[in-house]
């Protein structure tokens, strides 16, 4: 929601900065994204008066435009657009001037030299509408500044609004809250029944789903004159982003953007007997709508209709068969109520996502309807002239009841875990145009139909913490709690903190899937993560399932940061990971995944380039178990697609299999566009979880060690980690640690054999250990180590 301040301002009188402004309203609940001011970056743009118009002699589709803004001189630019001609008013950036992220320059286009740019809305940084130059206000002056002619020195508020807060998607809702934070009031636009004249009111509605419509109001003015707005309107319009179209159409715009409450305008000529239906649409019928698409309708869109045929989306957008246009000479304006469910079903279902849309899928005011259709009136009349039939059609079978509520002031210091004192309450539920009759220990508030969101006694709590300042409410905890995380909080706080620790960086994927992210990893049919959870109304086809593994999400993470040249990337998530069930809700298990590529330790003065493998992601999960005080891991080979087939192992954890890590399959790291030899881990943190048994503490040792290093030659086909376990359980209890430091195969061992070199380290808590000492542990070492291995000493 764009926030002009300066039309803010004709609302609720703001005599605080609007940094100050921002502040109170993010305090609030009420989110202010950015805060910026258009014509900061706009420089040298002038009114220009279109004076001739011509082909460009070498491009079919762009003109040469001449044009002046002295009423002099004149100068030529090549322009695209085709929607404006001679006699136009236009916004012309000449050679020098300055817009958003651009300087203009005298260049030549297909052959012809442009001596500056014509100015789409787009490019002056006020809309998103690059469809075609902004055609200015026809009593604007050439060579005028078009930062002050439209109003760009304003300051826009772009605010995030929640789902609950639809009354904060018109400027006067957001007043509303205004006003309460500053201790003001509000001062809303005339909205009287405009004066009228006895022109019969020859139009007809009838509501064949009074539940999808609970409102539906008409009013009639004929005689109107279409064309451009005012520039106030036009200004005011741009700031809020709106393109200006015409007189009537920027009325409705205007009051959708002041109230919060959509309006249309039909041309009355192209409604047959001026009889409106509000019906569901039929079978096999279509809509083109504004947009000049033909639309298959579904039998539970609602649709405005006239007695042959459809004439508008409700809720959504109009039909083209029913526009208002340069020709149109008399208009019915709707101003309506639609079910909130239905308008957010229709435009999901057609992928058309409006102003008008979005507001009714969080709810209007009912009782607005009449005030939002008196204001337009009021607008066009001023605009575009006519005469106004005096009464209005208004299908209203149930008008809507206000909510009453009870809140106890004490309940809210319960609740809040601080006392407000009971005036206070009043005051600031008060402010926020709530009525409040006081009681014996309670008060009675009835809620305006603007405010939909409040239900309970706890909304009413909630309003009362927004407007006295979450910043002043203490940390507290419930009663009866005992406070601090959870163990298994406490874990996943430590994981993230090692892991960041060791230079990796957290990364938050999307919890959705689908079957082709797992044949992407090339996981077999019968493997384990292939059975997903499937959503039934899933927002794209892509993510139609709960994910099973963390790899594709952190993969295309690290894909991104690839394409943008990223040359050493290192990621890790904890999260979860869906398996159906029986039951209604999907089994969850938390796992730890990791992806890196690139260089692990970059080029220094005293160290060598070194890039990630997969004993760097195997020293990464070891680090990880001893700062969780985890019983050290076992790791033993696994061959098995995503990884590669020789540079990827299980991980083992109280003989448990917990997990994979290694070097991923070249043919998954071009899938998913990441370099080749990128690593990865994925391992369930419940492996992760700590020694529940008390730490013991132990003197620093009195004697000193003994080191001795074992060389053996065993088979190819053992695994080094096996012969550490032999040596481990042999050597004790002088054994206090094993290190493997040399690998070798060759000629002088024999083929199918390599020597594996360990240096022990052996330490006695009662004596020195003498040389017999040693030869005796190094013995049994050796022993064990013949008889399960049936490894030999190196010669």
């Amino acid at each position: 929601m764009r926030v002009s301040l300066r039309w803010l301002s004709d609302y609720v009188a703001i005599d605080v900065p609007v940094e100050r402004l921002k502040d109170m309203l993010d305090l609030s609940g009420t989110k202010v994204e950015t805060v910026h001011t258009p014509g900061d970056s706009i420089h040298g743009v002038v009114v220009a008066k279109v004076l001739a118009v011509r082909p460009h002699p070498n491009a079919d589709t762009l003109r040469m435009v001449e044009v002046s803004y002295d009423g002099d001189a004149s100068q030529e630019v090549v322009c695209g657009a085709h929607n404006f001609g001679v006699g136009d008013l236009v916004p012309l950036a000449g050679v020098g001037a300055k817009l958003p992220g651009m300087e203009i320059t005298e260049r030549k286009i297909r052959g012809e030299v442009s001596r500056g740019m014509l100015c789409s809305g787009a490019e002056l940084g006020i809309s998103k509408d690059h469809a075609g130059i902004l055609v200015l206000p026809e009593d604007s002056t050439p060579g005028e500044d078009v930062v002050n002619l439209l109003g760009l020195d304003d300051t826009i508020l772009e605010l995030e609004v929640t789902p609950n807060r639809g009354d904060c998607l018109g400027l006067i809702g957001v007043a509303r809250e205004v006003a309460a934070l500053l201790g003001t009031s509000v001062t809303l636009p005339d909205a009287s029944p405009p004066e009228s004249t006895a022109v019969d009111l020859d139009v007809s509605v009838d509501v064949y789903d009074p539940k999808a419509c609970p409102r539906y109001l008409a009013r009639y003015i004929e005689g109107v004159r279409v064309g451009p707005s005012p520039s106030k309107i036009v200004q005011r319009l741009l700031a809020a982003g709106v393109r200006p179209i015409s007189n009537i159409v920027d009325a409705t715009n205007y009051v959708l953007m002041e109230t919060g409450q959509p309006l249309h305008a039909f041309d009355a000529a192209a409604i047959r007997n001026h009889h409106i239906l509000v019906r569901r649409a039929g079978s096999g019928e279509t809509l083109v709508t504004l947009d000049d698409i033909e639309r298959a309708l579904h039998p539970d869109d609602l649709l405005i209709a006239h007695e042959v045929g459809g004439l508008a989306l409700a809720g959504v957008m109009g039909g083209a068969s029913s526009e208002v246009g340069d020709a149109t000479t008399a208009v019915i304006l709707e101003s309506a109520r639609f079910d909130p469910v239905v308008i957010s079903y229709t435009s999901r279902r057609h992928g058309l996502r409006t102003e008008a849309s979005a507001r009714f899928e969080r709810g209007v005011d009912p009782e607005g309807a009449a005030f939002a259709a008196n204001r337009a009136m009021a607008l066009m009349l001023e605009s575009a002239g006519g005469t106004l039939a005096a009464d209005a059609i208004d299908a209203y079978p149930e008008p809507a009841a206000r909510t009453l509520l009870t809140l106890r002031p004490a309940r809210t210091e319960t609740v809040l875990g601080v006392a407000i004192p009971q005036a206070d309450q009043e005051d600031l539920l008060r402010a926020v145009e709530l009525e409040v009759e006081a009681r014996e220990g309670a008060l009675q508030v009835t809620v305006p139909t603007f405010r939909p969101d409040l239900k309970r006694e706890v909304d009413l709590i909630e309003e009362v913490a927004r407007l006295w300042g979450y910043d002043r409410l203490p940390s507290t905890l419930p009663p009866g709690t005992s406070g601090g995380l959870k163990p298994e909080q406490r874990r996943e706080r430590k994981i993230k903190t090692v892991l960041a620790s060791l230079g990796l960086h957290e990364a938050w994927t999307t919890s959705l899937g689908s079957p082709d992210d797992l044949d992407l990893l090339g996981l077999p049919a019968d493997h384990p993560a292939r059975n997903m959870v499937e959503l039934s109304n899933p927002m794209s086809p892509g993510e139609g399932s709960m994910r099973t593994t963390l790899l594709p999400g952190l993969l295309r993470s690290a894909a991104r940061n690839h394409a943008h040249r990223a040359p050493d990337v290192a990621l890790f998530e904890v999260a979860r990971v869906y398996e159906p069930t029986a039951e209604p809700l999907a089994r969850e298990a938390e796992i730890l995944g990791a992806v890196a590529y690139g260089r692990r330790v970059p080029q220094g003065w005293s160290e060598a380039e070194r890039p990630w493998s997969m004993l760097d992601m195997k020293g990464v999960l070891e680090h990880l178990l001893g700062a969780l005080s985890v019983a050290s891991a076992v790791f033993e080979p696994h061959d098995g697609l995503p990884f590669h087939p020789t540079r990827a192992a299980r991980v083992i954890v109280d003989g448990v299999a917990a997990g994979i890590l290694g070097e991923l399959h070249p043919d998954v790291c071009g899938a998913f566009d990441v370099p080749e030899r990128t690593v990865a881990l994925e391992i369930a943190t419940d492996a992760l979880s700590p020694d529940s048994r008390r730490v013991q503490i132990s003197e620093l040792p009195r004697f000193p060690s003994a080191l001795i290093d074992v060389a053996v030659v065993v088979d190819e086909t053992v695994a080094a980690g096996a012969v550490e376990t032999v040596i481990s359980a042999a050597g004790r209890p002088e054994l206090t640690a094993v290190r493997l430091f040399d690998i070798y195969a060759g000629e002088q061992i024999g083929d199918g054999k390599k020597s594996l070199a360990f240096a022990l380290e052996l330490r006695s808590p009662d004596k020195t250990l003498a040389e017999a000492d040693v030869t005796a542990v190094r013995d049994r070492v050796v022993a064990a180590l013949a008889k399960k291995l049936n490894a030999s000493l190196r010669s």
